[in-house]
């Protein structure tokens, strides 16, 4: 099958322009212009723009196919007809391109072994931030192996001070799992601007990461989440807080409080509380 070989939306612009090329010969035609040759030529382009977006020879070979006009020499009208009916052949099948490829169909497909759907996801994510306190423990604070170059005493200068060291000890956690994970995203919210921390698109899952400090109050951080999980736009948000000071009086209340149910909330909400590190 073949597979496109640019990004998407960098195949979608190129398709778009090709449209919008089109566009104009078919005002032409209706018109009553003559666009026999200026619509081969922009035959031609669409070809250079197959064959360079798509990994199959065919796509561009079938269109070349499937819009050919063989003029009529005895029948100026049945060729301008012709020429009609390849304009809107031709758009039909750029605009089914553009389709297909926005619905993900020439992605290289992934195996059965390695898909993860959504629920699968959605634990793995809550499995990563229950567990990260393990992953600091283990490579950390552990005693490291005699015959390892990695000393001990380089492992003690690493310190979590704020929540970006957090959000870069995550996203390393989460990336080789879900290769597509971004990092500090920035989203339109509509009166400003709001930047997720961590987002799996595929998902829908947004993490917000909190590092608790000593000049935080409990009721400034709760105002702070409180706003992200109004104005975040995800289908399962997380909320992970690093009690780094703990900060929370009862963290078990403090999840519950900020639990929501899709139905009855925009977005399914999940706050983890990590307490464990003495970093």
């Amino acid at each position: 099958m073949s597979m496109i070989q640019k990004e998407p939306d960098i195949v979608i612009k190129e398709i778009n322009e090709r449209i919008d090329d089109l566009e104009k010969l078919i005002s032409l035609y209706e018109q009553k212009q003559d666009v026999y040759n200026s619509f081969n030529s922009w035959r031609s382009n669409v070809k250079r723009t197959l064959s360079e977006n798509f990994s199959e020879p065919s796509i561009s070979r079938d269109f070349l196919i499937e819009t050919k006009v063989v003029p009529n020499k005895f029948s100026r009208a049945d060729t301008i007809s012709k020429v009609g009916e390849a304009l809107q052949k031709s758009k039909d099948i750029l605009s089914k391109l553009k389709s297909d490829v926005e619905s993900g169909k020439y992605l290289p497909e992934k195996s059965a072994e390695d898909h993860i759907d959504k629920t699968m996801a959605v634990t793995i994510i809550r499995k990563i931030l229950k567990n990260f306190h393990k992953h600091i423990e283990a490579m950390y604070q552990d005693e490291v192996h005699g015959n390892g170059t990695i000393k001990k005493e380089d492992l003690d200068k690493i310190k979590i001070g704020n929540e970006y060291d957090v959000q870069r000890i995550l996203y390393s956690l989460i990336r080789p799992i879900f290769p597509d994970a971004r990092f500090e995203v920035v989203n339109d919210a509509g009166y400003a601007s709001v930047r997720y921390d961590i987002v799996l698109d595929e998902y829908g899952i947004v993490i917000e990461i909190k590092c608790t400090r000593e000049n935080m109050t409990e009721r400034k951080l709760t105002e702070e989440l409180g706003a992200d999980s109004f104005h975040y736009e995800a289908d399962h948000l997380f909320l992970f807080i690093f009690d780094k000071v703990k900060l929370i009086k009862n963290p078990d209340a403090f999840e519950k409080a900020f639990r929501r149910e899709k139905q009855g909330f925009d977005k399914e909400l999940e706050t983890i509380i990590i307490r464990e590190i003495t970093f």
